[in-house]
């Protein structure tokens, strides 16, 4: 193998930098860092695997759906991606073409798994189904699916199914778990990988963002100085991370000559303040609030937190119920000129409310100068200056998804995320306040948040493409390896 691409879904450099990764953070150390910038509204596994911007391929977190309504999605399927295969050519493609084998091995939304010269393991999300077992049209070659079920291999695990489905509350069993997917993910990758004689490798760790999940806030009282730690719990995180750091290890050692990146989609970080940019819009006058459009919202949003897992579960596939959720607003549609909305926290910006796209009051003659009164208002806000927000224009890269992305982007400091409960603008978040407990969790707290920073380390300074003002996120690493394959195999 001459490179491969190791993903640790939600890691930054402080994750394997705790003492508990020696050999992870000997990469870092003796390594080349990329001070990459992810603005949290573009998949940033998507910008590496097929190099563009999520205005072009449309892989947003979430957005509206543009027929009319408010109504927003957090969908993305590949089969959306304009030009696939053609404009838009993900490396596995690429590479092939120029002669090189490729091993993909569990990126997130990269569903159904494509034929490649070597094979290919679908992550889950993209339209395909989240679990622990890999399907047939998961893998390819077919023979790959026959192989990974004989191991035993682990595709998907994640709070939910770890937690309401197998009720692993106890912390010794559920990091026991986890670290059972990612071992068994090491021997899979290592064998598949020589037996196709692969030339370029991709895998990624989503254990990574599950573990962080659960214990980032944890981590974050013990620093603060709280008495009453969960040091049990602690324990075993350390555990999961220094089994981790081996099979990291055993990965590379297993490929002596390769070159080695560590990668990640975005950072995690803990959950410190909510930015209600509709309250914003309202206080400075652009915006209408409805009485009892908010109260709904609230209301819902109060008792869906009290709702059990398993119902909760049976509700999100009823698609009627699924779609009055997701329209839900807070302001009064028919006479308010702009509005932020976010299912999953990642719409980092305003959206002016024009008739096209919403059904809204402002026509396209009146956009541009809205937008500029909008972002000035905005700017000169006290609250603003003294949390170091900025309200500026959306990167301009243009594509057919362009449409679906805030008319205004708002940058956030780490542990600052947008969201549509509550009345104030800027809001303090004042949690946890008791020490992690498994057996408390209901699914759905949101007490860390992705950061903004995500990893990008050459093992062996072997970058042959860098950042610039126009291209800062994580299409860079797309480049390296297009970079470090530029020729034809043995031409």
């Amino acid at each position: 193998m001459k490179l491969v691409v190791i993903g640790m879904d939600g890691a930054q450099a402080e994750t394997l930098l705790r003492g508990w990764t020696p050999y992870l953070a000997s990469i870092i150390d003796n390594g080349e860092s990329f001070n990459l910038k992810e603005d949290l509204i573009s998949r940033g596994w998507a910008e590496i695997a097929f190099g563009e911007y999520a205005t072009v391929t449309g892989a947003m977190y979430d957005r509206p759906v543009l027929d009319g309504s408010y109504t927003w999605t957090d969908k993305f399927n590949l089969k959306k991606i304009p030009g696939l295969g053609y404009d838009v050519k993900p490396l596995w493609q690429v590479l092939n073409e120029r002669g090189y084998k490729a091993g993909i091995m569990n990126v997130p939304t990269t569903y159904p798994a494509p034929q490649v010269d070597g094979f290919f393991v679908s992550g889950g999300g993209g339209g395909g189904r989240v679990s622990q077992e890999v399907a047939t049209e998961q893998c390819y070659p077919s023979s790959v699916c026959d192989f990974l079920h004989d191991i035993g291999y682990i595709l998907d695990e994640r709070l939910g199914s770890l937690l309401f489905e197998k009720g692993l509350y106890e912390p010794a069993l559920f990091f026991q778990r986890l670290d059972e997917m990612n071992q068994k993910r090491t021997t899979a990758f290592i064998e598949l990988s020589k037996k196709h004689d692969i030339d370029f490798g991709f895998v990624v760790y989503r254990s990574v963002m599950t573990a962080e999940t659960l214990a980032l806030p944890e981590i974050d009282r013990q620093k603060a100085g709280e008495k009453n730690i969960n040091k049990p719990f602690l324990d075993a995180v350390e555990k999961f991370y220094r089994d981790f750091d081996e099979h990291i290890r055993k990965l590379v050692e297993a490929f002596p000559e390769a070159e080695v990146i560590l990668v990640s989609d975005h950072g995690t970080v803990p959950r410190r303040w909510s930015i209600n940019l509709n309250a914003f819009l309202y206080q400075t006058g652009y915006q209408k609030t409805s009485v009892s459009r908010r109260k709904t919202y609230s209301l819902v949003t109060y008792f869906r937190h009290w709702i059990p897992v398993s119902v909760r579960k049976r509700l999100k596939g009823n698609q009627r119920i699924k779609t009055v959720y997701n329209s839900m607003t807070t302001f009064d549609p028919l006479h308010s000129l702009a509005f932020n909305n976010t299912r999953r926290n990642a719409i980092h910006g305003i959206y002016i409310n024009d008739k096209r796209r919403f059904g809204g009051p402002v026509g396209e003659s009146d956009k541009e100068a809205l937008k500029e009164n909008i972002m000035k208002d905005f700017n000169d806000h006290p609250e603003v200056l003294r949390h170091g927000l900025l309200a500026r224009e959306p990167i301009a890269i243009e594509g057919k998804y362009s449409v679906y992305f805030p008319d205004i982007i708002v940058d956030m400091p780490d542990g600052y995320v947008p969201s549509n409960e509550g009345s104030e603008f800027v809001r303090r978040d004042c949690f946890p306040g008791n020490p992690i407990d498994l057996y408390e969790l209901k699914g759905d707290e949101k007490i860390i948040v992705k950061g903004h920073y995500p990893l990008a380390v050459s093992k062996d300074k072997s970058w042959r493409t860098y950042p610039t003002s126009e291209k800062y996120d994580l299409r860079v690493v797309y480049d390296h390896v297009l970079a470090s394959f530029s020729g034809y195999k043995n031409s």
